[in-house]
């Protein structure tokens, strides 16, 4: 036939052939996460999974970010056709029942410093944190579901932090791509082979783990119950997260921030939060800031010096009003919003200029043999460190009280208490003690006694009302039982 003549052609109509179900059944392991499932799924057929499960149409929805974490119902039910498992189980693999309140679940370490550091924070895709526990019992080893949750810090189940870095080479660790060819290893670095499972950990604080539990348990409703606050929707709760945390990391001095971390490392009763894991170092200021609403919250921010409430919202313009009203009365009411008059903290030179540390004012107050010493001491220790005089453990009124004495005579006029009688606070211990040393199962002493050892020792006269006190409270004499009256016994009336 030559190129120049005409033929017929017949077109014939195909129904479209769905692909075949795969001879394979690998199920989904407790709490795994629908990317680790399809890649174990594909390893034995060395292809990627999007090759071997997703046809030309399909693959175009698995190129979304959030397809694994949200996948279009069309790419669950072709993969649910061809793994062989109900669209139920393959659903249960990913987010799709929560309610889609933003991309806070999928942005990389949703509470570390640089969300608030960074001009322009990265948004990589499908980071994740291992926990090197549960790899190291795991036959084999899959990625769970929450691990890949940018703001969970810590496993649950063996209370260690997430390691999200290799420690040896430090890349970041990342879930593969559907289109990946690579074996299959998660619980290898995927730069040097690294096995995470020898990864160093330590315990995380039970006040962090409670935290992350009520946002882990409120999350799929999006409502959270938080201590001492009340229940709040999951866009207010993360907009206050981010404006506390905002507080800690925006326009403060790196001192102070080291400050503000040794109290709450104190007490937390925890390691130094490390820079290794910054995700977790931001929900461990969290949960500090929750376990004593708002105490805490006003401490944080007098430690830092940060600015008001006020003016740290001005930092976040694009807060919806619906968002911003709820978070402004939670503030201004942990940190009232108004002006005092310049000679109000007169005293603050005084504590800034104090040669002793918070620590130094600490250890002194451990070494110490009276109590009121002792209590004034911690007192004072905690304003030096910054914290308000409103929200320290002693009435603010009385706290005033030993600043002004302390800012007129110094810190030994702070501790000592007014006394009812001319000995200073060494003479009354030297006295205590020369009176502790008497026999207590001799005669009890007479306070003409003390009042004379009072007069030969210092030179100073006290009263003998004075000199009774003293053997009363630290003679070694056992106190005299001072009997109740005896009641009259009535005598029975007869009728």
């Amino acid at each position: 036939m030559l190129p120049a003549e005409t033929y017929e052609v017949e077109f014939f109509e195909t129904e479209a052939i769905a692909p075949p179900r795969l001879p394979a059944r690998v199920a989904p392991l407790p709490d795994e996460v629908l990317a680790s499932w399809l890649l174990r799924f594909a390893e034995p057929f060395a292809v990627p999974p999007e090759h071997l499960l997703l046809g030309d149409g399909e693959r175009d929805l698995a190129t979304h970010c959030e397809w694994w974490r949200k996948p279009d119902p069309l790419l669950i039910a072709a993969l649910a056709r061809g793994t062989g498992q109900s669209t139920d189980t393959v659903r249960a693999l990913t987010f799709a029942d929560w309610p889609d309140d933003g991309r806070d679940d999928a942005l990389p370490e949703r509470f570390s410093r640089q969300r608030f550091t960074v001009e322009q924070p990265s948004r990589q895709t499908r980071r994740i944190g291992v926990c090197p526990e549960c790899f190291s019992e795991d036959e084999t080893s899959y990625i769970r579901r929450t691990w890949t949750l940018s703001w969970l810090a810590a496993c649950p189940m063996h209370r260690v932090p997430f390691v999200r870095t290799c420690p040896e080479c430090g890349a970041k660790l990342r879930l593969p791509a559907l289109s990946s060819r690579d074996h299959f290893a998660p619980d290898r670095c995927p730069r040097c082979a690294f096995r995470l499972a020898r990864a160093p950990s330590r315990l995380a604080p039970e006040p962090v783990l409670r935290l992350q539990q009520r946002v882990l348990e409120g999350r799929p409703a999006g409502i959270i119950d938080l201590p001492e606050v009340g229940t709040l929707s999951w866009p207010v709760a993360v907009a206050l997260f981010d404006v506390l945390l905002g507080t800690v990391w925006i326009d403060t001095k790196p001192a102070a921030r080291d400050q503000l971390f040794a109290r709450i490392a104190r007490d937390l009763n925890t390691e130094p939060l490390g820079e290794v894991a910054d995700a977790y170092r931001g929900l461990a200021i969290l949960a500090w800031m929750f376990e004593a609403w708002p105490m805490r919250a006003q401490a944080a921010l007098a430690i830092l010096r940060a600015a008001r409430p006020r003016r740290q919202l001005r930092r976040w313009p694009n807060l919806d009003a619906a968002i911003r009203g709820p978070v402004e009365q939670l503030l201004f009411a942990a940190w009232p919003d108004e002006s005092h008059p310049p000679e109000r903290a007169w005293w603050r030179a005084w504590i800034d200029t104090l040669p002793e540390t918070g620590e130094d004012l600490r250890a002194q107050a451990a070494r110490e043999r009276l109590p009121h010493r002792r209590v004034r001491l911690l007192a004072i220790a905690d304003v030096r460190d910054g914290l308000p005089v409103e929200v320290a453990d002693v009435i603010p009124r009385t706290l005033y009280r030993w600043i002004r004495r302390g800012a007129k005579g110094g810190l030994d006029a702070a501790l000592e208490r007014p006394r009812w009688h001319q000995l200073s606070e060494p003479q009354v211990m030297e006295l205590a003690e020369w009176i502790a040393t008497a026999s207590p199962d001799g005669p009890r002493w007479r306070a003409n006694r003390v009042q004379n050892e009072a007069r030969r020792r210092f030179g100073v006269e006290i009263s003998l009302h004075i000199a009774g006190r003293f053997l009363r409270k630290y003679g070694p004499w056992r106190r005299r039982k001072v009997l109740a009256k005896r009641r009259l016994t009535l005598a029975p009336v007869y009728v």
